[in-house]
């Protein structure tokens, strides 16, 4: 089973051709070449692939572990709701 972490580092595979072993979680997401807008690019790709809503005041992740549990939050809001 693949961890939200482990999903997200897939993405960023795929999408930017970034090493995964470059993909540690408390790296800058700057130190992956993903400037201003590729990371607003990741966003949108995070929240269509788990089908959530990520705000404009939430949207301020510096790195892989920001943004897991930003979306491990946001999963579970929604399986409360």
């Amino acid at each position: 089973m693949s961890t939200t972490l482990t999903t997200i580092q897939d993405l960023i595979v795929e999408k930017y051709g970034v090493d995964r072993a470059e993909l540690l979680p408390n790296r800058p997401l700057s130190e992956f070449g993903l400037d201003s807008l590729s990371q607003v690019e990741l966003l949108f790709t995070v929240e269509e692939t788990f089908d959530i809503t990520i705000s404009d005041d939430r949207a301020q992740v510096g790195n892989l572990a920001e943004l897991t549990a930003l979306v491990d939050e946001l999963l579970e809001a929604v399986a409360l709701a």
